[in-house]
């Protein structure tokens, strides 16, 4: 940053700025939903594990030495599955909102919401911008 005011000034991006976490995470577009999905899903699974072994192992003869390492396990598992599920839940409301505006039929309620479909195919990236403006096309409606 060139003045005291965090403008960016000479040509400056705002995307090179952040942390980098956030310029990773945004390396990642077209990847993300795919990323979430997976990290939520394993790591309800993987606490679901640990909350069974607490739950019925920890006496048990040879898994009882595991319940250290279970309550450990499932501390990080609840905080990598509160940290991308909402994440997830966001894009997967983008997916469901191109396939309802795919199943319309009226050309004039489509071209109201050309616009909710083209901020969703434009946060998900990947194929679906391309099958959005595929879609578009084929209704004979211009991008």
């Amino acid at each position: 940053m060139n003045t005291s005011k965090g403008q960016p000034v000479n040509g400056e991006k705002v995307a090179e700025e952040g942390s980098f976490l956030s310029r990773l995470w945004a390396k990642q577009h077209g990847n993300q939903y795919a990323i979430t999905a997976i990290a939520s899903a394993s790591s309800a699974v993987f606490l679901l594990l640990c909350g069974y072994q607490v739950l019925f192992l920890q006496n048990h003869v040879t898994w009882g030495a595991y319940t250290g390492p279970a309550l450990v396990g499932a501390v990080f598992a609840l905080a990598i599955l509160l940290f991308s599920f909402p994440e997830y839940l966001r894009f997967k409301g983008h997916v469901l909102t191109l396939e309802e505006i795919k199943e319309l039929r009226s050309t004039a309620e489509l071209r109201r919401q050309k616009a909710d479909g083209d901020l969703a195919a434009q946060a998900l990236g990947a194929g679906h911008l391309e099958q959005w403006q595929a879609f578009l096309d084929s209704r004979g409606i211009r991008r």
